[in-house]
């Protein structure tokens, strides 16, 4: 069950500045990242710690475990909900990591 915001709160991310209200669904990951309980007309159920395997990222992760790793890793989920969109938003930031590039002009 989500939790609601009983106000407008910005969010900093290592990817930009996200804007959430009353009404808007809160990525679990997003709502770890706001620290004032005030905020919540109900507050957040916490997730379960899940194992993440030691292995790459992929189709037999569950979409916890995947929610999980990117939190670690510190990769904006944006909008993705669905398993597959969270994988591929992983994969992507894997594949610019390893690439060198970094989507932060500032690192």
């Amino acid at each position: 069950m989500a939790a609601h915001l009983a106000t407008y709160v910005h969010v900093h991310t290592p990817h930009g500045t996200r804007v959430f209200g009353p009404g808007d669904v809160v990525p679990t990951e997003v709502a770890a990242l706001i620290t004032n309980p005030e905020v919540w007309a109900d507050q957040p159920e916490p997730e379960p710690v899940q194992h993440v395997p030691d292995q790459e990222p992929g189709d037999s992760w569950t979409l916890p475990q995947l929610r999980e790793y990117a939190a670690r890793e510190h990769i904006d989920l944006d909008a993705a909900t669905k398993k597959a969109d969270v994988l591929a938003v992983i994969l992507a930031a894997r594949t610019t990591d390893d690439s060198g590039a970094h989507a932060d002009p500032a690192v």
